[in-house]
């Protein structure tokens, strides 16, 4: 049985994110001897009111005992199931997540499943939707919900080829070859330039529409009660890739990796009755993409927060450079808290 959150409760989650070390992506052992009762304390005493924990982290090894990839090491695969039986004992809703368009485990292992070109923005690549990765993707969320049935699934890296899918080009490869006949219409071209601008568009709907539908289906399918949305992350409002697309349309909530007014508006002004609008008011570090003090604008608007800060291994808890920044979430969070009570 899921937890449900009242409609009426602001989601508050702020999490020490163990994708991620201050020194860059996290390893497989670097998090995986983390107390559990000590990472959930310290997100209770911060004002969280879900338990977050990642599934598979993006570096591609899982916090729960899997047999579909690698597992972190030592106590490292049963930290989400001791998380997730604190959560429960203590009715607190639990959310984790998947990486969608990174694993640098598979992507290693798996060149054929890399989008040709992707490597030279990231080292690691992004995988192609229309490979076997979404096979293998699919078959861990089901895995995954049959064993925790958790309250929401954030799918984090929804794109092709890349992190801004409406100009990351569609590039010929042998995946792509019996999707694009039948989307397109004709024969893969043999070069990138071979594709029309209107043929790249048209493509990438479609190919991230199936995907979204697969995912979609496997978490409804498994656990119908858990609730899923998407980071994109979105750079501009209505960017058009996205325009009416059904990982808008259809997901359970719009996730902003920003707290932009361009973009957290855009998301409240084209949700659907029931969508949940998450916004991230600390994390990123680009100038103007998260602003802690703007929680009360969209506290007021209805919308929900995410949150994240890197430690330093083995200390989960945030760096000293996010204490201002946590400073102010923190308190903010406790005002939403004094004032839902109220």
């Amino acid at each position: 049985m899921t937890t449900q959150v009242k409609k009426t409760e602001t989601v508050r989650l702020m999490h020490c994110d163990l994708n991620w070390t201050v020194r860059g992506a996290s390893a497989p052992h670097e998090w995986a001897f983390i107390a559990p009762e000590e990472y959930f304390a310290w997100h209770m005493e911060f004002g969280t009111n879900v338990m977050y924990c990642q599934a598979y982290i993006f570096g591609g090894t899982a916090f729960y005992p899997t047999r579909l990839g690698p597992v972190a090491p030592g106590p490292g695969s049963q930290l989400f199931p001791r998380l997730y039986k604190l959560a429960r004992d203590r009715g607190v809703p639990v959310w984790s997540y998947f990486c969608v368009g990174a694993d640098l485990v598979m992507s290693n292992h798996r060149n054929d499943w890399v989008v040709p070109g992707s490597r030279g923005q990231w080292p690691h690549g992004f995988l192609a939707p229309e490979s076997g990765w979404t096979d293998l993707l699919c078959a861990r969320v089901r895995e995954f919900l049959g064993m925790f049935p958790v309250d929401w699934l954030l799918f984090d890296w929804f794109g092709y080829g890349g992190l801004r899918p409406d100009t990351d080009p569609v590039v010929p490869a042998d995946y792509a070859r019996e999707p694009f006949a039948r989307l397109i219409g004709r024969p893969l071209p043999a070069t990138a330039a071979g594709i029309t601008p209107d043929e790249q568009l048209r493509y990438k709907r479609a190919v991230l529409a199936e995907q979204f539908h697969r995912l979609h289906d496997a978490v409804k399918e498994t656990s119908p009660a858990t609730r899923i949305l998407f980071n994109v992350p979105y750079w501009r409002p209505a960017e058009t890739v996205w325009v009416d697309h059904p990982m808008l349309n259809e997901s359970d909530g719009l996730f902003a990796e920003c707290s932009r007014r361009d973009v957290v508006d855009w998301l409240l002004a084209v949700r659907r009755p029931g969508q949940r609008v998450m916004t991230t008011i600390t994390g990123r570090t680009e100038k103007g993409e998260c602003d802690p003090n703007s929680w009360r604008e969209w506290y007021d608007k209805g919308c929900d927060f995410f949150g994240y800060a890197w430690g330093t291994p083995p200390d989960f808890r945030p760096h000293p450079r996010y204490a201002e920044a946590l400073d102010i979430v923190r308190r903010a969070f406790r005002e939403m808290e004094a004032s839902t009570a109220g």
